[in-house]
């Protein structure tokens, strides 16, 4: 848990208000319950009456904890509640009944795409807490996540009042003096790859397994990878590892699953890098772990993950497992390079200490903290207005599709223009405006980075999925078989249209079942009767005025 520095634990109490934290499931040890955790400690301190309550909880919880069926009648319309959101709950009804105020704080939901083919339970339920998200929504009176990019989402998604809050990380839980016994096994000669975390789908272990087989057999065959974490070999995905490892057939590989803190502590004093190739982090706390004890990181930069190592480590562009190998060899081979990033890494890691932290945590809360907050009346400007959707326009604005979406907003009018942001900033949240072949573009971060190959499937974006969502507008998806459609079309089908290059596969089922008869098929290299042909399709919507 993390640790309250004295300082921070009486300042300024604002009054004796209670406020309480609402959770589904507390464990000892879980990032979303160390942060519960945490919060409580300083709310307590700053002179709040403060309880967590919980539908489950871990054993060595059992004291920290109230059954969360007991809030509705314990709560008053005084009662204040931070209602904490990574999983499908089934608690929205109970928390939609209890009196008093509330507010959000998210921790990000991985896209159920990325459980597909392993865990279809754990995809459904991804599924559903993004429902739960949005029936959130009318509950609280502002919200806060843990990375800007989490918090785009909300702001897609139409939350009121949405800031982030830092993450809080107990540095001093990583000084365990590191087992002997591993430590003497992995202190061989070798150079040790890590990866701690769970081995679930979302994590891409296969890709961390892929670089490494490259890596040794190109680079550095004296070479071991370790992954210590939670790892099944019963479930679809553990089997799947197991069985990708004897193919590929690396040399040394070394699934530790659980380890202590003391065997944790030996893996990361024998690593030589840290390498992650997740797909989907709301914020990643191994890979400031390895910064802490002076490992240095490479890591695939989806999802929040730049924010996380925050301009230190290297967070590629690439998930090619022969391009990030070659570049574990270039750092390998150049240690003044190497030491640049560990001293650029301990720098990241000084930013996040415990003053400045319940500080910045303490600001970010104060708004909820004294009172009740005005909640803005959402706006119906954009509900009548066709949205145009092209992923790849702001990236690749000379691709046919994007040529096409372009001719076509200039004949429909009013219409929005939705894309990919190909350069997401960590330090900005979208949407941004951009101009694009003459035209204004709003463009929102993707999960994953984009390709440099226009040919190349471009990824989804979670908040550009959320604000499709959550919008009243007719929705043309230009082209209909990008991931963005595919992801979208099952909560939009009855306003959605699509476009298809007649010279182009045919569309997945999904896509031709979602949209029958507005799936319309039109030749993207003749721009112009291409355009006549949508215009006309597109007159029946009564949405737009196309000209």
């Amino acid at each position: 848990m993390v640790k309250i520095p004295k300082s921070r634990r009486t300042a300024r109490p604002s009054s004796s208000r209670a406020i309480h934290q609402f959770v589904p499931r507390l464990a000892w040890g879980d990032a979303v319950g160390n942060q519960v955790r945490y919060l409580r400690e300083l709310l307590r301190g700053w002179g709040h009456a403060s309880e967590i309550y919980a539908e489950q909880w871990d054993e060595s919880c059992q004291g920290l904890v109230r059954p969360a069926r007991d809030y509705p009648r314990e709560a008053d319309d005084s009662s204040a509640l931070l209602i904490h959101h990574s999983f499908e709950s089934r608690l929205v009804p109970l928390l939609a009944r209890a009196p008093g105020r509330k507010a959000l704080i998210y921790h990000n939901i991985t896209p159920a795409r990325l459980f597909e083919g392993f865990e279809h339970k754990v995809a459904r339920a991804c599924e559903a807490a993004r429902e739960e998200l949005l029936a959130l929504r009318p509950l609280v009176e502002r919200a806060w996540a843990y990375s800007r990019f989490s918090a785009e989402e909300l702001v897609a998604a139409g939350y009121p009042h949405v800031s982030e809050l830092p993450f809080a990380v107990d540095w001093s839980a990583f000084d365990v003096a590191p087992d002997p016994v591993l430590r003497a096994e992995l202190d061989d000669g070798c150079a040790n790859l890590l990866f701690v975390g769970r081995a679930v789908p979302s994590k891409r272990v296969d890709d961390v397994l892929r670089v490494f087989t490259a890596w040794q057999r190109l680079y550095q065959p004296r070479s071991r990878l370790v992954v210590a974490g939670y790892l099944n070999r019963e479930t679809p995905y553990g089997a799947y590892l197991y069985g990708l490892k004897e193919m590929l057939g690396a040399e040394r590989v070394q699934f530790l699953g659980r380890v202590s803190a003391a065997q944790l502590s030996a893996c990361y004093a024998t690593a030589s890098v840290y390498l992650s190739m997740s797909r989907h982090e709301g914020f990643g706390v191994p890979l400031l772990e390895a910064m802490y004890r002076g490992v240095p990181v490479v890591a695939y930069g989806a999802a929040a993950v730049p924010e996380t190592m925050g301009g230190a480590g290297v967070a590629t562009l690439t998930n090619e497992p022969l391009e990030v190998a070659r570049l574990l060899a270039a750092l390998e081979r150049n240690p003044a390079l190497e030491q640049e990033m560990v001293t650029a890494q301990r720098a990241r890691v000084a930013r996040l200490d415990q003053e400045a932290v319940a500080a910045a945590v303490r600001e970010a809360l104060e708004p909820f903290l004294v009172g009740p907050s005005s909640t803005p009346t959402p706006s119906d400007e954009e509900s009548a207005r066709v949205t145009l959707v092209c992923p790849g326009l702001a990236a690749f604005p000379d691709a046919p599709d994007s040529r096409l979406a372009l001719r076509l907003a200039e004949r429909l009018s009013p219409c929005r223009l939705l894309t990919l942001d190909p350069s997401p900033l960590p330090t900005q949240r979208a949407p941004r405006t951009q101009r694009v072949g003459g035209q204004e573009v709003l463009a929102f971060s993707p999960d994953e980075p984009l390709s440099r190959e226009p040919a190349r499937q471009l990824p989804g974006s979670s908040s550009l999925e959320m604000a499709l969502r959550t919008s009243h507008a007719p929705l043309l998806f230009l082209p209909s078989d990008s991931l963005l459609a595919r992801d979208t079309l099952p909560h939009v089908s009855s306003r959605a249209w699509g476009v298809r290059d007649v010279k182009a596969a045919a569309p997945p089922p999904g896509v031709m079942s979602h949209l029958g008869s507005r799936l319309l098929s039109v030749d993207f290299h003749q721009p112009e009767p291409a355009v006549s042909a949508l215009i006309q399709a597109l007159r029946p919507l009564g949405a737009s005025r196309a000209s």
